[in-house]
């Protein structure tokens, strides 16, 4: 990836168009460099202060005091644009998104074009807020929110817990059938507590449910990694653990008390992950 990052007075005296500076400082065709800022690969801050954002359009112009970075990856921009996901059930302040394995839940600095996020703020033509993550190899629920506001309430509920999450894992190695047990081990020096359950075992594999009382970075994968039994198909944790249909890990349900409405919802994908 090449970044470029400067002020624009490095350039230009006065005020320029966007494009023009890019295409003189990186040499790239006018046409390349504005499929790169519609998949999200241009960032803007004015003043050079304050918060850095996206910007689509080459066509603004650009005050001399203002900082543009590009970040130019072709690899991230040959990849094909999202064009799809499901959602599982919505109302005006938030939705219930289907993301796919492999799909990115948002983007990087060189593009967000193959992102959830991304496909979600398409669909409604407004600025919507992720609130949580899931890994990119992982498949399951995410909340959306459609407004600031409710990114914050939502957000809150994450970082107080009240909301519950189930995940599916199929594993290396077999786990009494019934078997609950609580990993309580520290990650990155935090406390970390995931649950799980035995739902079925067999040919060298187990079946789990899952239950997270805390949000570390790759949480269950490293847990589960910790007391011997890796999820199949983990790219990063784990030996003997290879799988040709990916990551087993299926964030499968997802129940809190709505802010606004005050009753209880649960959203659950009806399908199962198994160890066959």
């Amino acid at each position: 990836m090449k970044t470029f990052s400067f002020k624009v007075s490095k350039y230009s005296p006065g005020k320029v168009k966007l494009g023009e500076i890019l295409n003189s400082v990186t040499k790239l065709a006018f046409t390349e460099l504005a499929e790169a800022a519609a998949k999200g690969a241009v960032w803007y801050q004015k003043q050079s202060r304050g918060k850095i954002l996206r910007i689509r359009s080459l066509h603004i112009e650009v005050d001399p005091n203002d900082t543009v970075s590009f970040y130019y990856d072709k690899k991230i921009l040959s990849l094909p644009e999202l064009q799809d996901a499901e959602c599982v059930a919505e109302n005006p302040n938030y939705g219930i998104w289907l993301k796919n394995a492999g799909v990115m839940p948002q983007g990087t600095q060189a593009g967000d074009h193959t992102a959830l996020f991304r496909l979600v703020e398409n669909k409604k033509k407004k600025d919507v807020y992720l609130v949580h993550r899931l890994d990119r190899e992982t498949e399951g629920l995410m909340v959306i929110a459609y407004n600031s506001q409710a990114a914050s309430m939502l957000s809150e509920l994450f970082v107080k817990n009240k909301i519950t999450k189930t995940y599916q894992a199929v594993v290396k190695g077999e786990l009494p059938k019934g078997s609950k047990q609580t990993i309580n081990y520290s990650l990155d020096g935090k406390e970390a507590i995931t649950h799980y359950e035995v739902l079925d075992s067999g040919e060298g594999k187990s079946l789990l449910k899952l239950r997270i009382d805390t949000g570390r970075l790759h949480q269950i994968r490293r847990h589960l990694e910790f007391i011997g039994f890796p999820v199949m198909g983990d790219p990063k944790y784990g030996k003997g653990n290879k799988n040709r249909e990916g990551l087993k890990l299926l964030a499968k349900s997802l129940s809190f008390i709505d802010p606004w409405t005050k009753k209880i919802m649960d959203y659950e994908l009806e399908r199962n992950l198994s160890i066959v």
